[in-house]
């Protein structure tokens, strides 16, 4: 479904990757080549548990998806299959989101000192991402990356 294949198929992805109806996330989970991902089959969302920890990524297509049969509180685990490029998939969670962890530091720094993470919960954290796009002209696209390396980084 993704992209050239890569020598290593475990690890996380470095980038968010995107064929047909599906994208899936930076700092997603491989293994074996595949993300293994849980949806309600109602919504394109794609979360990493059944308890909608976090969003790992999105469909619009999910009668496309390849269901492992694994069910859980109306979730329905899937497993994508993830084939990127070399360099896209870092040995680990932490190397995967370094630029990001880069951005964070350089956009939040500039107006006052970037917050440590564990600081704030999941709901704070939504609250003052929003606040801080009004407040500094963060353009959506950096929000969004901000948002996902915050939200990963605290609840990993």
């Amino acid at each position: 479904m993704f992209f050239a294949f890569s020598e290593s198929r475990n690890g996380f992805l470095n980038r968010n990757i995107s064929s047909g109806a599906t994208e899936v996330y930076f700092g997603t989970e491989t293994v074996s080549g595949r993300a293994y991902l849980w949806t309600d089959k109602k919504h394109g969302e794609l979360y990493s548990d059944p308890q909608m920890t976090i969003q790992n990524g999105f469909t619009s297509d999910v009668d496309s998806l390849r269901f492992t049969g694994k069910k859980s509180k109306g979730f329905y685990e899937v497993a994508v299959s993830v084939k990127v490029s070399e360099g896209l998939l870092a040995p680990t969670l932490t190397e995967s989101l370094r630029e990001y962890e880069k951005k964070y530091y350089e956009q939040c720094s500039t107006c006052h000192a970037a917050a440590a993470l564990n600081r704030f919960n999941k709901s704070r954290w939504e609250n003052i991402l929003k606040s801080m796009q009004q407040h500094s002209g963060i353009s959506d696209e950096d929000l969004s990356a901000i948002r996902r390396y915050v939200l990963l980084s605290i609840t990993s």
